[in-house]
């Protein structure tokens, strides 16, 4: 993560630990009729487990539903919720990335990195030591300097294959630190397969060729905010317009990442606030590596605030909207997009050509609450709404927009076909019921 963003972190850690969630003790089945199921309908309930810490992250991996939780890495049957394994995890920050069929933890900030098996529980291969960990689909990037201020003797960057941990090659006390912004994909998957990765070097932002581990010779100057690959375009945004600039000016500067020549310069437009501030990032949270968009393609507005989707590598549009909206949540095909950054209706766009397919009401909950969430995933699309002081989690159709659920409590994971809602309702001081709803 780049140094840009290092004064987030702080604010997406009160925010992780105030959203509700999971972890695992015992478990019952729930049916709709259960006076402890969530209030609301709709969705059927698979199964339900009782939880002592809030979920950091959770997926169904291959007919295992994996869950993170403040203690400890839970594999689940999908289909009942049975467990089939426990491992302990108790650091705080502790992550889950799903990458190539695995489960990947790393206890702590910059902390140990196991990979998972999720039929078994068992750890395919761990790097033992603290590692900044990049993670594709198809491999771990782990630099084993994650802090350089700190002196170590030896710093290495390597490319291990995700399922047995092969070194498919290794660099040492490279002059490079490893970047995770990346355009499209969603937590807790890993993004896809990329040909290139942006790292940082003294003499600004350059790509790793991801095959040979090679540095490319182009460099752009960085802007504290984003670094990405768009093909083999090294691109650096800078978010912060100058004085006098009331527009929302994202200032954006790309590079061949081979040559080093300019491929294009010039801006995009981060939408406004509620309160008619800028709303500054492209991504769904402040401290998200993750552009809204797909491919090389990002997401953003015009000066004007139209939806508008910009292909990174030219500088050239794709499509703008007629109508206003700014991305707050998307996946491959779809974007999901708000009258302002915080509140006003939601509407899908097809990612393909911005065309708007349906709107639904403002769920009355602020995009700035604690407790807000969006997400899309398939057919499925998930925001989280309020009435009064009561949250509830919204799954509506990818396809219609028609209504499919709506219980009280807070969205932990939406999947194709599924999601997880965490929920007061039932359960004890201190605990909370993590629900599993298939469509």
């Amino acid at each position: 993560m780049p140094a840009k963003r290092a004064f987030l972190w702080a604010t997406a850690a009160v925010v992780v630990i105030s959203l509700a969630s999971l972890a695992a003790m015992a478990l019952s089945v729930r049916s709709d009729d259960d006076p402890k199921a969530p209030d609301g309908d709709g969705g059927t309930i698979a199964w339900t487990i009782d939880t002592r810490n809030g979920t950091r992250d959770a997926w169904v991996v291959a007919g295992t539903a994996v869950v993170l939780d403040g203690e400890s890495l839970l594999g689940l049957n999908a289909t009942d919720g049975a467990r089939r394994w426990q491992l302990p995890y108790v650091a705080e920050d502790t992550t889950l990335t799903v990458a190539g069929g695995m489960a990947v933890v790393q206890s702590g900030r910059n902390g140990p990195v196991d990979v998972v098996d999720p039929s078994t529980g068992s750890v395919a291969w761990s790097t033992k030591d603290p590692a900044l960990l990049v993670a594709r689909d198809d491999a771990l990037y782990v630099d084993s300097c994650p802090d350089r201020r700190e002196p170590a003797d030896v710093c290495v960057t390597a490319k291990h294959r995700v399922t047995d941990g092969t070194t498919l090659w290794s660099v040492k006390n490279p002059d490079y630190s490893l970047q995770s912004d990346v355009i499209g994909g969603r937590r807790p998957l890993a993004p896809a397969p990329t040909a290139y990765l942006p790292v940082a070097t003294g003499s600004g932002g350059a790509l790793l060729d991801t095959a040979t581990g090679r540095l490319l010779s182009g460099r752009v100057e960085t802007r504290a905010w984003y670094l990405v690959a768009a093909g083999d375009i090294v691109v650096a945004t800078d978010h912060d317009p100058p004085r006098g600039d009331d527009d929302c000016t994202v200032a954006v500067t790309a590079v061949d990442g081979r040559t080093g020549e300019p491929a294009w310069s010039g801006a995009v437009y981060s939408g406004r606030r509620a309160d008619d501030a800028c709303h500054k990032r492209l991504s769904e949270g402040w401290s998200g590596t993750v552009m809204l968009g797909s491919g090389a393609n990002v997401a953003s507005v015009t000066r004007d605030g139209r939806t508008t989707l910009t292909d990174f590598t030219t500088g050239k549009t794709r499509w703008t909207t007629e109508e206003p909206g700014v991305p707050i949540a998307g996946d491959d095909r779809h974007l999901l997009v708000r009258d302002n950054a915080e509140t006003g209706p939601v509407s899908l766009l097809d990612m393909t050509d911005g065309r708007r397919l349906w709107t639904v009401p403002d769920p009355g909950l602020p995009g700035t609450s604690a407790s807000w969430e969006s997400a899309v995933s398939g057919d499925l699309v998930a925001v989280m709404g309020a009435t009064g002081d009561r949250p509830y989690v919204l799954i509506l159709d990818a396809r219609t927009g028609q209504q499919l659920a709506r219980r009280g409590g807070w969205l932990t994971a939406l999947g194709d076909g599924w999601a997880m809602v965490s929920t007061g309702q039932g359960a004890a001081a201190g605990r909370l019921k993590q629900h599993m709803l298939t469509f």
